[in-house]
């Protein structure tokens, strides 16, 4: 299996099957076939979800990363927003996916920046909750998901 699989997979909201479809071992090989009008999916993917271990190492107190909420609730400073805010909005605004998109990534900055305001204020049972059940554990599903429909609908000349 490749990398359209695991798109495919994702895109239907099955990470079990996206694991399975896209090995670890293979992920830097294909990272370059995954650039489409400017965003490397696979590495806008791989970053959303790397937040999950974030929040929770912040809530657990076992990083040194400082997290600031009002910069995480900024969704147009990552890679993924940049790009929404750019090139994806040249190319894609006319797309209801991409607006879909766009609003859940904001959601997931939010979510974010909700679970780090929740830790400091000592509620690390609700974080966690976030993280693993909650706001946060939906928007970061979604917006895999949405990336992957996205990526989808691209590489199958879909976009007009």
């Amino acid at each position: 299996m490749g990398i359209f699989d695991w798109f495919s997979a994702l895109s239907k909201g099955n990470e079990h099957a996206a694991k399975l479809a896209l090995p670890e071992t293979m992920a830097g090989s294909i990272q370059a076939t995954a650039n489409v009008n400017g965003l490397d999916f696979v590495a806008a993917i791989e970053a959303h979800r790397k937040w999950r271990k974030r929040l929770d190492d912040f809530v657990e107190g076992t990083t040194s990363e400082s997290l600031d909420s009002s910069v995480i609730c900024r969704d147009d400073q990552c890679a993924l927003g940049k790009w929404i805010y750019a090139d994806g909005n040249t190319f894609l605004g006319h797309l209801p996916l991409f607006h879909k998109l766009k609003a859940e990534h904001a959601g997931f900055h939010i979510c974010a920046a909700e679970v780090v305001d929740l830790s400091k204020e000592g509620k690390k049972d609700v974080a966690k909750k976030m993280i693993f059940e909650g706001d946060f554990a939906k928007r970061s599903r979604d917006v895999q998901t949405i990336l992957s429909q996205l990526y989808m609908k691209l590489k199958n000349n879909d976009s007009a």
